[in-house]
Order: structure tokens, then sequence, then C-alpha cells
């Protein structure tokens, strides 16, 4: 889920020449993305049973600080073949720190589904989130820290670090991810492995648009 902010331009007025104030640019920024992944993994556990996933997702941020937007890919049969999340965030600065509260609502076409609320702060790469289920399939703590590195040395190639823990299931995950662009799109492999799970490696082609 990214998000971009904008800043407002201020109108301004020449006392001395008449002349029309520019107007102010649009509060509101959106963005979105179309993901082909060898498999759609969540958590350290596949979506998909192993199979191919598409996914696309949508947003729109404001200058305040509020975005929202919609996600959408193919599942398993188990969970319907169909899954569909509406999210909203706010995000704010304490100092040196991005904080975020969220929401989020998980269906699935013909699956129990499920929402969460979120709080994460982020400092130098490095994000702290925990996830609280409100209800349906979620009812516990998710908690998890997230990295992201730029290599210098290799324009481009970004290192994606992950662990989670879920409380429900008192299990482990791990996630290790390496992104690199690859005509005009970003392409990732990454490796997911949760406790008492098996692991898995896929690979993933996203367009930002």
């Amino acid at each position: 889920m990214k998000h971009t902010s904008i800043t407002l331009l201020t109108l301004t007025a020449a006392a001395s020449f008449a002349q029309s104030a520019p107007a102010a640019a649009s509060a509101f920024t959106t963005s979105g993305n179309v993901t082909l992944s060898s498999e759609y993994v969540f958590r350290g556990v596949s979506q998909t049973e192993g199979k191919t996933a598409l996914s696309a997702q949508y947003d729109v941020a404001h200058g305040s600080g509020l975005s929202a937007g919609i996600f959408a890919s193919n599942v398993s049969a188990a969970l319907g073949n169909l899954e569909i999340d509406l999210y909203a965030n706010y995000g704010f600065k304490v100092g040196a720190l991005d904080v975020s509260v969220g929401y989020i609502n998980y269906s699935y076409n013909g699956a129990a589904g499920a929402s969460e609320a979120n709080l994460g702060v982020t400092y130098a790469g490095v994000q702290l989130k925990a996830s609280k289920g409100i209800n349906g399939t979620l009812s516990d703590y998710y908690y998890e820290a997230n990295y992201s590195y730029a290599v210098a040395a290799f324009k481009g190639l970004t290192i994606g670090l992950h662990y989670g823990n879920d409380r429900a299931s008192s299990n482990d995950d791990y996630a290790v991810g390496l992104s690199y662009p690859v005509f005009g799109c970003t392409g990732t492999v990454s490796f997911s492995d949760v406790q008492g799970g098996d692991n898995i490696t896929a690979v993933s082609l996203k367009k930002t648009f």
C-alpha cells in the first residue's frame, strides 16, 4: 500500500500587475499497480495453493495524510477464488518518526472474511507495526517488523526484510525479497517461511501507474 502526499499551491496575486492568480493544485493524488506473481503469499502462507496470481491495487491520498484504497486478487478455491480488500489510513509525523493508523477489511467470494485495525511507526527504513483483528477469522494481534534498503552499489536494487508473529497461532514468519527494475516494471524474487509450514519462493512483476 503505497501512499503519495501532495502539497497545496498557495494562491498569489501581484498588487501592481493585472494577472490571474494560479489555481490551487488538487489536494488529492492517486496511484495504482497491477502485479503478476507466481504465487500470492500473505504472512508466510500461500493464498493460491502454489498457483499464479494476478492482483491490482488503487489508492487515493489527500494532503492531510488521509488515504484509502482497494486491493483485489485471485485466491484459492477454498477462499472463494476472489479476494477484495478495502482499507484506509491516516499518516502523520512525530519528530523524525512516520506514524500511521489504519483499518483494513478482507473479504472473499464464498469464504469468511475479517477486518483489522493497525498502528505503524517507521524510522530510517525500519517499520514496526501491530495489527489487531476486530472481527471474522482474525481475532488476535499480529506483530511485524519490516526493513527496506536501497543498495547504492547497484542502482535500482532494493532489499526487503520481514518478520512477523501471529499471536493466535504463536507462529513466526519470515521473508526476504530482492527487487529490481525490469522493462519499466518492478521485478521481485522473494523467499518466505512460516513456522510449522512450507517455505515459498515466488517471482513477481509489478507495473505501477
